[in-house]
């Protein structure tokens, strides 16, 4: 294989990851706005949701896949310009720009939420004066404080003494954290080193990413439950979101340990027990919240993913493993419309609501994958 072959093939799987994480973040996102405009005011269509808000999450995780490869290899003249990368929401939908002046500001959420991202990930970059970067960070934090003083104004359904509006609260916080995370990129130093180590920043990581995994996955139910949908304190929060926070704090530790060849006694390695653990909690999500064996099958999908992506067995067996989350998102498609004519995949909230759900298994199995990974052998120096 030559250089350039190789270089592309360095950078493919960088920038494919960006862009299924962009895209779940963006789906995920859409059911944030579901949740504000409310079930009467919430209209999904073709341009709007996918042009203005999936495709650019999609642009924006790329381009940002892309900028943690250029940081690995050695930078390039102007590569921290990507730092610029979640404009690609403005860009889009440029009319928002003139809606906040003429409007009385509407539309400024669409501007406001790139910039907190962008403000958050030169905050979270270590790189700089710490005053300008606590400055940075000083927006993020008054935007998550100010959305739950004032989300009531909204809709008293959105109050965070509530557990839809305390769920609607974590959803716009975690993603506002995770987009952060990822702005951080371009803003990190040069050099082959991780963009996160350490057991303390990867369980902290781990952790947020899979809040937001789970509060995003919770949006996809109250989607299909549709009017149906309740929200209680025990069913989202005891059974959702704090596995959901635990299973990702898991799989962030068992990378550490992965990346310090770190092992169990005999044949069980360390990474594989955490991911086990993780795979198990997650498992205890949705038979706890009694969303049924369709929801069950999301976890074993993405275990079966995460070994299809792991590089390690058997060839035959991990394609095998891969069909696994490929005909569960076929048998989606298919059993939307018996589930709901609404979600139906021919329709604009039904398309949207199968990209949340293939984007989101996506993401699970790539979590996974990290567990089964070759662990890093230590020097015997």
């Amino acid at each position: 294989m030559t250089t350039a072959e190789r270089t592309r093939t360095g950078v493919a799987v960088p920038v494919a990851v960006g862009a299924v994480g962009g895209l779940a973040w963006a789906a995920a996102f859409r059911g944030f706005m579901a949740e504000v405009a409310g079930p009467d005011a919430s209209v999904v269509q073709w341009w709007g949701t996918f042009e203005g808000i999936l495709l650019p999450g999609l642009v924006t995780g790329a381009l940002l896949g892309w900028a943690e490869h250029l940081r690995r290899t050695g930078g390039r003249p102007g590569w921290r310009w990507l730092a610029l990368a979640p404009l690609t929401f403005v860009l889009a939908t440029p009319g928002v720009l003139v809606s906040v002046v003429t409007e009385g500001g509407i539309g400024g959420g669409a501007v406001g939420v790139p910039l907190f991202g962008m403000a958050g990930g030169y905050a979270l970059s270590g790189r700089g004066p710490w005053r300008g970067r606590a400055a940075a960070g000083l927006p993020v934090v008054a935007a998550v404080v100010g959305w739950a003083a004032g989300a009531t104004a909204i809709s008293p359904a959105l109050a965070v003494t509530g557990p839809r509006g305390a769920w609607v609260a974590v959803l716009f916080a975690a993603s506002l954290a995770v987009l952060a995370l990822a702005c951080a990129i371009p803003h990190r130093p040069v050099g082959p080193a991780p963009l996160v180590d350490g057991a303390g920043p990867l369980v902290a990581v781990g952790a947020v990413v899979g809040l937001a995994w789970a509060a995003g996955l919770r949006g996809l139910m109250a989607e299909i439950a549709g009017a149906a949908s309740t929200v209680s304190w025990a069913g989202t929060f005891a059974a959702i979101l704090l596995p959901g926070a635990v299973a990702g704090a898991l799989f962030g530790r068992s990378e550490h340990r992965r990346r310090a060849g770190l092992r169990r006694a005999g044949t069980v390695r360390g990474p594989a027990a955490l991911g086990v653990a993780a795979a198990v909690v997650l498992g205890a999500v949705v038979v706890a919240g009694g969303l049924g064996a369709g929801a069950l099958a999301i976890v074993v999908a993405g275990v079966a993913g995460g070994y299809a992506l792991a590089g390690r067995g058997q060839p035959v067996l991990r394609a095998a493993a891969g069909l696994v989350p490929v005909a569960l998102v076929v048998a989606w498609l298919v059993a939307a419309p018996l589930v709901d004519p609404a979600v139906a995949v021919g329709t604009p909230r039904g398309a949207w609501v199968a990209v949340l759900f293939a984007s989101s298994l996506a993401v699970l199995c790539l979590a996974c994958a990290m567990p089964q990974r070759r662990a890093t052998e230590r020097s015997s120096a």
